[in-house]
């Protein structure tokens, strides 16, 4: 059997070194990149799901392929405005891609810089839903200047749905008790398993929450298309609209498929059909290589941190059967020590996508946040489509917060318990006899409930951790503790909400934050600065190198395997992510600061 084992290692090893081996002499056989034609069309697949950042880890970037980021797509868009070769936009949209309401509000914006620089756009469907929901593949496409749709597509903006999971009743069936604590009445993570319906708390602050972002898109849809709120709203009420009926409603310009789209974006280039077309990542890629597009010398350097997914202590990790990222506080932490310690680092653009999770885990990065601005290094955070509860203490003690009018943040407060199995195990004929030592050991075992004093200290627990939370955001929001534990409560707001109760700064995506990191650090407005990823995105030769520089046997199976999975996951992972929330264990500390579960269709 340990013959079989080195001989597989072997194995393993050898085909590393073959395929690093075949893809190093490929780049090295590969021709120079061309320069960039004028008269250039670029062309984009917004229906590609966006990461908002590259894994830093081998096996992750391995299994993860080269998924696009979201500043990669915007950073790309923004160039080409500035860019005279550049001529023209067709973007492919429809499905959303899994884009939450901010990131969709982040690509708008950089499409309407791109036109705002006098250059054509048109976006092409086959369609918008197809017995789906087509809210948000419309909102982003109503950025185009031109929206043409396949014939037999259709229109499904139907409006903006929540869907609120409560397992109370299957709880029941199965004999197992939840017990939670909160504070306060709007932290309604465990609602779900302590409820069979929504509290009046709960409806009331997600009625508020679907209303403002059904609002913020019947208001784009109407300016973007110059349409009549009234008309617009109209239009939701018919839908879903069929091919005529959409031209009919002013939604859509033009019936015509995607190779007509095509066509008609080369006929506005200067060489007509001939005019080239390019991807826009593409496109990326080669200007930014270019010697001109380095930026100068003097310019202010930038680190650009992220922070995606539930906050968990320890390193950040991947999903492998979602593919989504966890944000972990050690990873992060290491990130922005190394930005504190870069003496040419101005300042920090702190990218937060989070729902929240451990508590811990929160302070850690928080408490990195108050050294870099110890250091001198301003720290603004740009929240992606989520900056909740953890996502939102992370960010409480930055220099500026600036959020999409559609990110979902707020959430101040805290919730822990546990669920106790005994009923079900008594059922099942499962017993477990407990030998311990102090008061309070079996606190966390599911075997029994809390005692009267283990509920008296999870409600310390409770009551600590909030008082840090609410005084956390008082000190760094500037504003008075009694205003704060007002408008907290663990209650959820659009960012477009939390601006107005002072817990946002400004509204918009990466323009807009790096506009504030100019004023912090005191240079023009229109000063370029030279923002860098910390750590520095990986390709797969890096990640391959990564994995055999570990000198081990089982580093080399670890890069095989991933190899492998990478091609079975593309395949099955768009049937098993939806299952992934439900199947994922998430331990205690993991769910303290956790907004509650929202599906928004």
């Amino acid at each position: 059997m340990r013959f079989l084992v080195r001989l597989f290692a072997v194995i393993g090893l050898l085909a590393v070194l073959l395929v690093g081996g075949l893809v190093g002499l490929w780049l090295m056989l590969r021709p120079d990149a061309k320069p960039l034609p004028d008269g250039l069309v670029l062309s984009f697949d917004f229906q590609k799901s966006l990461a908002e950042a590259a894994p830093d880890d081998p096996i992750a970037g391995l299994l993860s392929g080269k998924q696009p980021t979201l500043v990669e797509v915007v950073t790309a868009i923004d160039r080409a405005a500035a860019d005279p070769r550049v001529v023209g936009l067709v973007g492919t949209v429809g499905d959303s891609g899994g884009k939450g309401f901010a990131m969709t509000q982040e690509l708008r914006d950089a499409i309407q810089r791109f036109r705002a620089a006098g250059k054509f756009t048109i976006a092409h469907a086959e369609t918008f839903g197809e017995l789906g929901s087509g809210m948000q593949g419309y909102y982003l496409a109503t950025a185009f200047e031109q929206v043409w749709m396949q014939p037999m597509g259709d229109v499904s903006t139907t409006g903006l749905r929540a869907e609120l999971p409560f397992l109370r009743g299957t709880l029941d069936k199965l004999n197992v008790v939840p017990q939670f604590e909160k504070r306060y009445e709007y932290k309604t993570f465990a609602e779900q398993y302590t409820n069979s319906e929504p509290s009046p708390a709960n409806k009331e602050a997600t009625e508020s929450l679907i209303g403002d972002l059904f609002e913020q898109w019947v208001a784009g849809v109407a300016a973007a298309r110059n349409l009549p709120v009234e008309a617009v709203r109209a239009a939701v009420d018919r839908a879903p609209l069929l091919d005529d009926e959409a031209v009919e409603a002013k939604l859509v310009d033009k019936l015509a498929y995607a190779d007509e789209a095509l066509d008609a974006a080369k006929a506005k280039g200067a060489k007509g059909n001939d005019t080239p077309v390019l991807d826009l990542l593409e496109y990326g890629s080669a200007a930014r290589a270019e010697p001109t597009s380095a930026p100068p010398a003097d310019a202010p350097k930038v680190a650009l941190i992220v922070g995606s997914g539930p906050i968990m202590r320890g390193e950040g990790e991947v999903d492998p059967l979602s593919g989504e990222s966890t944000f972990g506080a050690e990873t992060v932490a290491e990130h922005f020590q190394a930005a504190i310690d870069d003496k040419d680092v101005r300042a920090i653009l702190f990218r937060v996508d989070s729902p929240g999770g451990s508590a811990v885990a929160s302070a850690v990065v928080g408490r990195m946040v108050d050294r870099a601005r110890a250091a001198g290094k301003p720290v603004v955070i740009s929240m992606g489509p989520v900056a909740a509860s953890g996502g939102y203490w992370v960010s409480m003690k930055a220099d500026r917060i600036v959020a999409q009018p559609g990110t979902i943040t707020g959430s101040i407060g805290v919730v822990g318990g546990k669920m106790v199995t005994k009923g079900l195990t008594d059922w099942a004929g499962l017993n477990f006899v407990a030998i311990e030592r102090g008061k309070n050991a079996g606190m966390w075992s599911s075997n029994n409930g809390f005692s009267p004093s283990q509920t008296e200290r999870l409600n310390a627990f409770m009551d600590s951790t909030y008082d840090a939370f609410t005084r956390g955001v008082a000190d760094g929001r500037k504003l008075p503790v009694e205003k704060v534990r007002e408008i907290a409560k663990g209650r959820v707001y659009t960012g477009r909400q939390a601006k107005e109760i002072g817990l946002v700064d400004a509204l918009g995506g990466y323009q807009t934050a790096l506009a504030q990191v100019r004023e912090l650090i005191g240079v023009a407005a229109d000063a370029k600065v030279n923002l860098v990823p910390f750590p520095q995105p990986k390709g797969p030769i890096e990640n391959l190198m990564d994995l055999m520089s570990g000198d081990t046997r089982a580093e080399a199976g670890r890069a095989v395997s991933a190899l492998v999975a990478a091609d079975l996951l593309a395949e099955i992972r768009p049937v098993i992510a939806p299952l992934a929330p439900y199947i994922r264990a998430r331990s205690m500390d993991e769910t303290v600061l956790l907004m509650p579960p929202l599906l928004v269709e």
